[in-house]
């Protein structure tokens, strides 16, 4: 080989480790992009965890009872366990009209799982894969919660959203639900008892469960949604090429196309809007809603920790497919955000999204541990001083106030959420 080969080919090795180095480098810079892309790919989740339950009870026997919430150590196990046995015993077999009433699940040992927003029947076999010979008709109502419990064996029932009860007529060995149970109990769980039904200043609703130790919750402080980049807006768009970007004086950012828009706040909050969705004549089911919702939220931002499902509308059109608006909440240290503020909503039509919207909080590191009052003092003090005459609900959860994210408690009474933060010292 002779001496101008030998440095050309040195020449050609230096030029390419260069440009290797280069991309090495400028690729490894943890840039906007490169995060938001991280966070996209990190934050995909599926139908049952959106769907998840908000609570759900178990009944150890002996009046004994503890509320497994999304942050205790046994919810993931106890969730799993119930839907795959909720499916064995619903496949195939029938859910028929029962009259038992909350009470009947006090006096025995098994499970309650409580959805956060009654679901419908449909999506719920869709959801677990459940081929049931229930009457068609039955499809179509919803269901609020579902109980696995030990009687002569196991048995499942179903209290759809109108309070109404159904037991399915197939049941299943009990072994491993009070095996679960006995694992449960042996842990030593914080324990919860049934308020009785109430007075005449205060209609209390069967199966509401406070706890009979203090409840000790800590604080947290903010963290915010990173504001995004024009890589993750080009998603909202087919040729992003066309797009106008024009920057507003209040630091908002708008993208449009003449047909969608997307508007970018300077905290990080999206609008999108795509008025121009082509008429759609087919009817879509809302499992198939739902999921284009979820695809399109794990795909512009995606998925933010401790969502959940908590409520929808469906908005039927005249000769046209339905509308689905479907609103996402936040769990903060495993309980609800409260609050008159929307965080996340999706509108979709056939299986185009319409209208998204994202104001996204997280918690960031906790902060003071904090003693709540009673729920008994809670409720007293919203009888007092809001005038509340009946409730369905009282729950431990979390407020925004001042960048910082405070525990609570949360009556549901007629419709309304009445939050009470008046905090033991």
């Amino acid at each position: 080989m002779t001496r101008d080969s030998i440095l050309g080919w040195i020449l050609i090795f230096m030029v390419g480790l260069s440009l290797f180095l280069y991309f090495a480098v400028w690729s490894g810079i943890p840039g906007e992009q490169s995060v938001q892309k991280s966070l996209q790919e990190e934050k995909k989740v599926d139908l049952t965890t959106i769907a998840s339950p908000a609570r759900i009870l178990a009944h150890m026997g002996n009046a004994s009872n503890t509320l497994i919430t999304p942050s205790s150590a046994f919810y993931d196990k106890v969730w799993n366990y119930s839907s795959k046995t909720l499916t064995a015993v619903w496949d195939g077999a029938k859910a028929a009209p029962v009259e038992i009433g909350a009470d009947f699940f006090e006096q025995r040992t098994g499970l309650e799982v409580v959805f956060t927003t009654p679901m419908p029947v449909s999506f719920v076999k869709r959801l677990f894969n459940i081929e049931s010979a229930d009457d068609p008709a039955y499809d179509s109502t919803t269901i609020a919660s579902y109980g696995l419990m030990e009687d002569g064996g196991l048995w499942a029932y179903l209290r759809g959203g109108d309070g109404k009860y159904y037991k399915i007529n197939k049941n299943a060995d009990s072994g491993e639900l009070m095996a679960l149970i006995k694992e449960i109990s042996s842990s030593n769980p914080p324990l919860f008892a049934t308020i009785p039904p109430g007075n005449t200043r205060l209609k209390i609703a069967r199966g509401i469960y406070v706890p009979l130790q203090s409840y000790i919750l800590p604080t947290y402080g903010l963290k915010r949604d990173k504001i995004v980049s024009d890589r993750l807006a080009s998603k909202f768009f087919d040729d992003f090429s066309v797009v106008r970007k024009i920057e507003e004086t209040d630091g908002a950012v708008i993208y449009t196309d003449g047909q969608r828009a997307l508007r970018i706040y300077r905290d990080g909050t999206l609008e999108y809007s795509f008025p121009g969705v082509k008429e759609q004549k087919r009817n879509v089911s809302f499992y198939d809603a739902l999921k284009s919702a979820l695809d399109f939220i794990n795909s512009h931002g995606g998925w933010p920790q401790g969502g959940f499902l908590s409520s929808y509308d469906v908005l039927s059109q005249d000769a046209g497919a339905n509308q689905y608006r479907f609103k996402f909440g936040l769990r903060i240290n495993g309980y609800p955000l409260a609050g008159e503020k929307e965080y996340m909503s999706v509108t979709v039509v056939g299986s185009q999204v319409k209208n998204y919207y994202r104001n996204m909080v997280s918690a960031d590191k906790p902060g003071k541990l904090t003693e709540m009052i009673s729920p008994i003092k809670a409720m007293d003090i919203a009888v007092a001083t809001r005038d509340v005459k009946a409730m369905e609900d009282i729950s431990a959860g979390y407020i925004l106030e001042k960048d910082e994210f405070i525990p609570v408690w949360i009556i549901k009474s007629q419709g309304r959420e009445i939050i009470i933060r008046n905090l033991a010292e």
